[in-house]
Parts: structure tokens; sequence; C-alpha cells
């Protein structure tokens, strides 16, 4: 009679995936927050970077692979084939990086807040649309990630990967459009909520707009290997478009404050100015 296998590995499997499932859900809703949605943080008020958010929406993502990982077989090699390809979307994402600079997030969009997303702020339409591709390209293996999953770890699962999706979709529309995000001033508190309520506005219209590019792009057949070679592609050379077109237009310089990288000037305006300056 052939032994019966015992089931602790099993049990232990199934432990460690229900940590993985609730360490997405907490890492996703983490996401979410850190995103705005239809506010920029009030100023003093302290806001995370671009790259905190994003290596946290990373992380989320990578343990979304972890059951995966854990049924072995076929299943593992796809999961191990998807963390890699998490993994180097933050090497991907550098072009974008070095464009907000070493900032907050919320002073990054506040800067560009004035800037026409077609004229001036065009560079960061090129890196919106990187960070877009993000989710629009990502891993298409849901079926197969979920299907060892049941209940409570189920649900985690499907919830967490529903807030990853839509925090990078938020965080590529706030760098294309940071125009549309209410911006907190002293001007008192009424402006600002008036501000809010248009901004809450815009941002139901961003994400149907985003729901329609996502659907449409998914619609692009691809086998997972070459699709992610094009998401990471595409991402990186987006990202160094968006920076080049930046520098050319808007020249930067170093802050003397705080050390940090800002935008300054168009360059027409700096040329006026000094003529001006020329002229008294």
């Amino acid at each position: 009679m052939a032994p019966v296998p015992s089931p602790a590995p099993a049990v232990g499997r199934g432990a460690l995936g229900g940590v993985a499932c609730a360490g997405a859900l907490v890492l996703a809703v983490l996401g979410c927050a850190l995103v705005p949605a239809f506010t920029l943080a009030v100023p003093g008020f302290p806001a995370p970077g671009l790259l905190l958010i994003c290596c946290v929406l990373v992380m989320a993502l990578v343990f979304l692979h972890v059951p995966l990982l854990l049924n072995g077989g076929l299943g593992a090699e796809q999961g191990a084939r998807g963390v890699l390809g998490i993994l180097l979307l933050l090497p991907a994402l550098v072009p974008v990086f070095l464009l907000a600079g070493a900032r907050d997030f919320s002073d990054f969009l506040a800067v560009v807040h004035g800037l026409s997303p077609v004229t001036d702020g065009a560079p960061f339409v090129l890196a919106g649309v990187a960070l877009f591709l993000v989710p629009a390209l990502a891993w298409p293996a849901q079926d197969s990630k979920v299907a060892a999953l049941a209940g409570p770890k189920r649900a985690m699962w499907l919830w967490a990967a529903d807030c990853v999706q839509i925090a990078w979709v938020i965080l590529a529309l706030d760098m294309a459009w940071p125009g549309s995000l209410a911006l907190p001033d002293e001007g008192g508190i009424e402006p600002w909520l008036t501000q809010c309520m248009a901004g809450f506005v815009f941002w139901g219209g961003k994400l149907l707009l985003a729901a329609v590019l996502l659907a449409l792009v998914r619609l692009v057949v691809l086998p997972p290997l070459r699709l992610l070679r094009v998401q990471l592609v595409s991402i990186f050379l987006l990202g160094v478009l968006a920076l080049q077109v930046t520098w050319s237009v808007h020249p930067l310089q170093a802050g003397l404050d705080d050390g940090s990288v800002s935008a300054a000037m168009p360059l027409g305006s700096q040329v006026s100015t000094t003529g001006m300056e020329e002229v008294q």
C-alpha cells in the first residue's frame, strides 16, 4: 500500500498564499491612498514621491504572483516570468522618475499644474502614456493566477488586482493632465472645495476614458513574452522621449533650497525677461 502524502506542504502553501493575498491587498489600498485622485496634497503636508508610489504598486503586483508561484509546475514558471517582468518595470520607468525629480509627487504636479497638455505639457502626456502602459499591457494570466484560490483569498486577490490597476491608471492620468486636480492655496477652503467638486467630476470622466482605452489596447493579442518586451521597451522609450522633450522645452535648473530639480519657465519667457532687463 502506497504511503499517503502528508498534507503539511499543501497547508503551508495555502497559508503562504493567504498571507500574500492579504499583503497585496494592503499594498494596493496603500497605493490608492498615495495617488492623488481629484486634489493635490495641502502645502506642507508630507506626500510621497513618484518612486515610492511606483515601488508600492510594484510590490503589490509581485505579491499577486505569489499564489501562482506556489502552485508548482507550469504555473510556477509563468509566475516567475511575471515577477521578473514586474521587477523590470522600475528600471524601465527610470526616465519618468528623472522627469518628476527628487520631490514629492504633489509638489511636482503643482509645478506643472498650469501647463496645457497640448503645448507646454505635451512631454508630461508622454510620461502619462508610459505609466498607462503598465496596466494596459499587463501579463494576461489572471485566470491561471486565481484558479487555485477560493473563498476569502480569492476575494482579496481580485480586490487587490482591481485596486492596483486603478492606481496605475489614476497615476498615469495625473501625470498626463495635472490641471484637472484641485490645487490648495491660500484663498480659503471654499474655493478649494469647489475645485474638488470639479476635480471629482473630471476624475470620473478620466476613469471612463481609461476604461475604453484599456479595452481597446487589450484587443491586441500577442504571446506573453513578446507582450512583455513590447511593454518594457515602449515604457522606456516614451519616458526617454518625454525627458528629452522636457529638457528642450523647459530648461531644468537645480533648486537652491532643497537641492531637487525643478522646472523653470519656458525658454521664450526667459528670453523676453532678459530682453526687458537689458532695455531697462
